[in-house]
């Protein structure tokens, strides 16, 4: 579905104002980590999460996100609220609704929709070639967000684990 297929059910005005909430408040993380139960032995995990001191402005996300059928978890942690999203698809679909508003988060947003999140789901992760193809984006999400400045795990540790 194309950004102007893309169905937005609610208010239009709810759409921009999520974006922003994401733009100003949100940490993104992709992490790659080792899993025996993969074939590879390393799993990519990402998350998303919002965090803010007033209750209300995620109250308005989680609701906004039960409109759309997406699951987040949330906590309060004292001080602050957190809401994650850690589902690739709810992810995708959140991403999906909210890109054309994203300002700060925009060029990680299109890495995800467009190569990171459809090569997970099309199961590249499961061969070394995939996984290390794959990693390119992990690596280029990591720059744009300022993730670690020396990971563990990126390409270049993977071209040299398995001869690449």
């Amino acid at each position: 579905m194309t950004e102007s297929e893309t169905e937005r059910p609610s208010e239009p005005w709810k759409y921009p104002y999520v974006a922003g909430l994401i733009d100003g408040g949100s940490n993104l993380t992709v992490t790659v980590k080792k899993a025996e139960d993969t074939r590879v032995g390393y799993s990519i995990v990402i998350q998303l999460r919002v965090s803010n001191t007033d209750p209300t402005m995620l109250g308005f996300l989680d609701e906004f996100c039960s409109e759309h059928g997406l699951e987040p978890v949330t906590r309060d942690s004292g001080d602050t609220f957190v809401l994650s999203i850690n589902k690739r698809d709810d992810l995708l679909e959140l991403l999906r609704l909210v890109e054309p508003y994203l300002i700060d988060r925009f060029p990680e947003a299109e890495i995800l929709m467009n190569d990171l999140l459809p090569g997970l789901k099309a199961g590249k992760g499961s061969s070394k070639e995939g996984f290390y193809e794959l990693m390119e984006y992990v690596d280029a999400i990591r720059a744009e967000t300022n993730a670690g400045s020396n990971p563990k795990y990126d390409q270049a540790y993977f071209e040299s684990e398995w001869d690449m």
